[in-house]
């Protein structure tokens, strides 16, 4: 121990020593102010290397002599850029201009990374020019994205890479998407709002359980800048299988904002107002309210969202570190609803409000070191964010027969409760999700001259709770009588717990007038707090992920600077299961034994047997996919066009599987019960009856469900014509997915054989399965005119084609359950069996179905008054279209679509 204490002392005293022994500086980009990774220091005269910069951008010089030192000229260079040749000063700031510098540029699209894996970037001035009201929107500026219409009475998940997206069994792409604000995750896990036993649209379309964030309530006012990977991301990033979204908001500043904004859904304000003291002290504060109707001339259908933040940084600035801390306060309210005129209803009440309240906090301190240690930088971050949500649904209900309802949560035999055929009733949702997250990591480096180097190493917890009641109504007043549901308090689900560390190296290495990088590191995460009988009990996930990149020696092209860059990724990527998913509401079946009607209601008798089957599937997995992909980046003189390839694999998405079992029952026969004689309900003890089995239906959660990717996407910028003021921006995709069953699915035909439903169940391989394609080709001229503070845009968005062609189905089935529940191979013999050969299947050869090209042209108009305090902003979309008519299956499909449009308003102070 007094020797560790000798050796901590001695290297503090070398480092001090060597801190005052050296020559430190920071090379950025001129346009853009980032630091430059990778740049080679050279000395000038002797032109003998002297070091590279960090992944900070920042480089360390020995110092030989206050003399030498005074004299010293280097030179900085850096594919891409244009050599600096400066003397040497202490601390110096050197800005290295690009061969085709960008300075002034306006840029209002989403620019392709720089970095070695694929991702979009998108800046402010991109987003005030797109004029969003929630950040769905910002999707149209993705390769493969278009303009669509809000639609903010449904839920908008995410998903990335997909041609024309299935339902809820394939949800884990946005399940599997993670969202950071300010590098706190937003967290899904713990969320189980929906209306157990629901049917109808209004219930359905609103439910994002086991589906990822809704972008419905991030608000895009505050951000400062989104980057998108699509990609192989940093091993940093875990619990995910899609992608990856970065959202940073605006901190600093003096300004007091104002957004208004009006289009033919919705209404948006926006105020915010920022503070910046000398002391390096910021303080943001903003609020958003969005009101949309889905119809305005309809008032019962709305979505409505508020948005409130305050953010505070402070730096300490030292001899030989920077300390950084970041701390935010938000809340979130999301408000959905719709009910149903009674004058319309026939004096019917419906009525669906959702209500979703959300207060997060995070705060985040971070290292920065300036002396040329082993240590360059060191974050801790710790956030927790708490909901209260409620769903409320009221509606009339109406019954055509005697209905009953079973009271019980036992397993037995029981009398339900009669209904009268006409009531109100209600039923509520309480959920109260608590999210925790913690998060420490270190970069590290190896000093040295030729290698820009940086070694990552870290750890974080996640932990997710849902302390709500649950499903919550009056069993004797079901708002869905003939669903066989129960109450549940949400907080007797085990809490989630998930435990990640992460290691990974980025090197820059400069090969002459080439240059390699590579990016490598592994992850592993266990979730912990699980039953032994678990499958992911103690198990550990390796997720190993890997990028390169290598940049060619800058040439000559056309009389223009040119390089060219090759990089390509592979990785493997993982999504722990949900609450929800591991431990769902137990099953039950119901079963009908006796039903006697009388029309004296006292006398009426409702009978059944009730099972209990626990709805947790011990063998569930985390959802893994494997992806991997291939980029060149070709940039001549300022005209950059990138290229990438991917393909990814998930075969263990998740998805409710329903399981079939046989239950026995009694069927009881009333047909001998004198009804002039009965003063009470008819007694079971000497009543006839068969016993009988009947084949029910349970759901749980499986790893059944594949996802499969394959895609181009294609991003050309040029540059800013000079005489025109115009950049034309040409973004692409090619998809094509499939989507698949990935384990057996059980199947009952609806088929009455002798006055009985056929009591054989099939077992299929392939019961689902369809291939979706699509091609599309986005062409946007902006114009940025300075002197007249006017900036306009027409994009033409041409949709190539779409197709869906569906896999062909096996006739048989693999295997077959019978009456009992036993489970039989399936053979030849088995087709000519009366009630199994209702199991064979039509065979049919689906023919692909195509949507021609189409095309539409949209516009946006930005112009900015009183020295840029005021803007005036407008869009139009589909301000025209060529949507032409097309044949399908014989009929004559005619295209019609409609204009969008709005406009804003923006104040500075």
């Amino acid at each position: 121990m007094q020797r560790c204490f000798f050796l901590m002392i001695a290297v503090v005293i070398l480092q001090s020593i060597n801190a005052q022994g050296v020559l430190k500086g920071l090379v950025t980009d001129k346009d853009t102010h980032e630091p430059i990774i990778g740049a080679t220091i050279t000395d000038a005269v002797k032109r003998k290397p002297l070091t590279v910069t960090n992944a900070d951008g920042c480089f360390v010089i020995p110092k030989k002599g206050d003399a030498q030192h005074s004299a010293q000229q280097i030179k900085i260079t850096y594919i891409g850029y244009k050599p600096l040749t400066v003397k040497a000063t202490a601390n110096g700031h050197y800005e290295l201009e690009a061969e085709i510098s960008k300075l002034g540029e306006v840029v209002v699209t989403a620019q392709e990374s720089r970095g070695l894996t694929s991702a979009s970037k998108i800046e402010k001035h991109a987003m005030e020019h797109l004029q969003p009201s929630s950040f769905a929107d910002l999707l149209e500026l993705l390769p493969g994205g278009s303009s669509k219409d809000p639609v903010l009475s449904a839920n908008n998940n995410i998903r990335l890479r997909e041609a024309s997206p299935q339902g809820t069994n394939y949800a884990t792409s946005s399940l599997g998407t993670s969202f950071l604000v300010d590098g706190a995750r937003i967290s899904t896990n713990a969320n189980m709002q929906q209306v157990s036993g629901a049917w109808e649209s209004a219930s359905t379309n609103r439910e994002n359980t086991n589906a990822g964030v809704d972008m419905r309530t991030i608000s895009t006012d505050d951000i400062e800048s989104v980057e998108i990977i699509r990609g192989i991301p940093s091993v940093e990033y875990g619990d995910l299988t899609s992608g990856l979204v970065k959202i940073e908001r605006r901190r600093g500043g003096h300004d007091l904002q104002a957004r208004l904004k009006s289009d033919m859904g919705s209404k948006l304000f926006y105020l915010a107002k920022a503070f910046e003291w000398t002391n390096h002290t910021t303080l943001n504060l903003s609020a958003d309210y969005l009101d949309s109707k889905a119809d305005p001339r309809n008032s019962l259908n709305n979505y409505s969202r508020l948005t409130l933040s305050a953010r505070m940084g402070h730096t300490w600035q030292r001899a030989h570190h920077d300390l950084l801390l970041t701390t935010n306060v938000d809340y979130t309210g999301s408000f959905d609803g719709e009910k149903q005129d009674p004058d319309l209803n026939k004096g019917a009440i419906d009525i669906y409000k959702s209500d979703y309240n959300r207060i997060a906090t995070s705060a985040k301190l971070q290292l920065q070191m300036h002396r040329p240690v082993w240590l360059k930088s060191a974050e801790l971050m710790a956030a927790a964010s708490y909901e209260h949500n409620t769903i409320e649904r009221t509606k009339t209900v109406s019954l055509q027969s005697m209905t009953g309802a079973v009271l019980n949560t036992d397993e037995g035999e029981y009398d339900a409760l009669i209904l009268p055929y006409s009531y109100e009733a209600s039923q509520q949702v309480d959920g109260k999700p608590l999210n925790v997250f913690i998060k420490l990591n270190a970069r590290l480096q190896i000093p040295s001259r030729k290698i820009a180097n940086t070694l990552l190493i870290g750890a974080d917890w996640n932990m997710d709770k849902n302390y709500g009641h649950g499903q919550v109504f009056d069993p004797e007043r079901p708002v869905y009588p003939t669903a066989q549901i129960r109450m549940r308090s949400l907080s007797e689900k085990p809490a989630n717990h998930t435990l990640s560390l992460y290691a990974e190296e980025k090197a820059t290495l400069p090969l002459g007038s080439c240059q390699l990088e590579l990016m490598a590191g592994v992850r592993a995460l266990q979730m912990l707090n699980l039953p032994a009988d678990y499958t992911m009990h103690s198990h550990w996930y390796l997720d190993p992920r890997a990028n390169v990149g290598f940049t060619f020696p800058r040439f000559i092209l056309f009389g223009q600077p040119s390089f060219v860059r090759i990089s390509g990724g592979i990785g493997q990527h993982t999504k722990m299961p949900t609450i929800d998913q591991l431990f769902p509401d137990p099953a039950y079946i119901d079963l009908l034994q006796l039903k006697y009607y009388n029309i004296d209601p006292q006398k009426s008798r409702i009978n059944q047997v009730t099972y209990i089957i626990p709805g947790t599937n011990a063998t569930l997995a985390a959802a893994r996919n494997l992806k991997w992909e291939l980029t060149g980046d070709l940039n001549i003189g300022g005209n950059r066009l990138t290229a990438t390839y991917f393909k990814e694999n998930m075969t263990s998405g998740f998805r409710s599987e329903t399981n079939f079992e046989a239950y026995a029952y009694k069927k009881y026969d009333a047909s001998g019960v004198d009804a002039s004689t009965l003063t009470a309900p008819p007694t079971l003890d000497d009543m006839p009856y068969e016993q009988l089995t009947e084949l029910c239906a349970y759901t749980h959660y499986a790893n059944g469900s594949q996802t499969k990717k394959e895609g181009i996407e294609l991003t050309f910028a040029s540059k800013r014509i000079p005489r025109l003021y115009t950049r034309l921006t040409i973004t692409g995709a090619w998809f094509r997915t499939t989507y698949r069953n990935s384990q057996l699915i059980m199947e009952r035909p609806s088929v009455v054989v002798g006055n009985s439903r056929l009591q054989y169940v099939g077992l299929y391989k392939d019961q689902e399965g369809i291939v979706n394609e699509m091609a599309n080709t986005n062409f946007m001229f902006d114009t940025d005119v300075p002197k007249l503070r006017l900036g306009f845009s027409v994009s033409a968005q041409c949709q190539w084609y779409t197709s869906t062609q569906r896999d062909a189905i096996s006739s048989e089935p693999d295997a077959y359950m019978d009456s009992q529940g036993i489970i039989h191979e399936w053979t030849e013999a088995c087709a000519q069996d009366a009630y199994l050969k209702w199991l064979v299947r039509t065979s049919t050869n689906y023919t692909k179905s195509t949507v021609p090209f189409a095309m539409n042209l949209n516009l946006k108009i930005t112009k900015k008054l009183l020295n840029d305090r005021l803007k005036l902003a407008l869009f139009c979309n589909r301000i025209w279209d060529y949507s032409p008519s097309y044949e399908s299956y014989g009929k004559t499909i005619r295209r019609h679509t409609k204009p969008y449009f709005g406009l804003e308003m923006n104040v500075k102070i």
